[in-house]
């Protein structure tokens, strides 16, 4: 198994759940959440509110979360929380399916960033960064982790 010295090892774990990935769940106000349980005392939700909702429903989103299950930790998402969403539908998308983890190309958070933030839509972005680099990308993994990435 990969160690975390570069501090990717995230992108493994994300992407061997990413084939089964789940649809958002909604609160009653239309704020889309995901949950993980987080330990026998419950889980850890994180709220995706966009422009269209006021901070007086991420309050009431909030309030129905806690009066509806057991939360050990919610928090609204961060900028990276937006990212890693992205990151993971891209992975989720079907003209993904038939690659594997180390020849999608989504390690540069920049750019992730910056397209998710232009508007990017996930296609397009598969599109343009990651089918026509599919080998570039499977050649630099292979030199940063090894034959090791064939086993995971």
């Amino acid at each position: 198994m990969l160690n975390n010295r570069d501090g990717n090892s995230h992108l493994l774990i994300i992407t061997k759940k990413l084939k089964d990935m789940r649809t958002y769940e909604k609160t009653t106000n239309g704020i889309e959440y995901i949950d993980e349980i987080a330990s026998s005392e419950g889980a850890s939700f994180v709220l995706f509110p966009t422009a269209g909702h006021t901070p007086e429903m991420i309050k009431e989103a909030i309030r129905e979360i806690f009066d509806n299950r057991d939360v050990v930790s919610l928090k609204v998402a961060n900028e990276r929380d937006w990212n890693e969403r992205y990151r993971t539908e891209i992975f989720a998308h079907p003209l993904i399916c038939p690659l594997k983890w180390y020849e999608v190309n989504t390690g540069d958070y920049d750019q992730l960033r910056r397209e998710r933030l232009k508007g990017t839509a996930i296609e397009e972005y598969i599109k343009q960064y990651v089918l026509p680099f599919t080998a570039e990308t499977k050649a630099k993994n292979l030199k940063k982790y090894g034959n090791e990435m064939y086993g995971l």
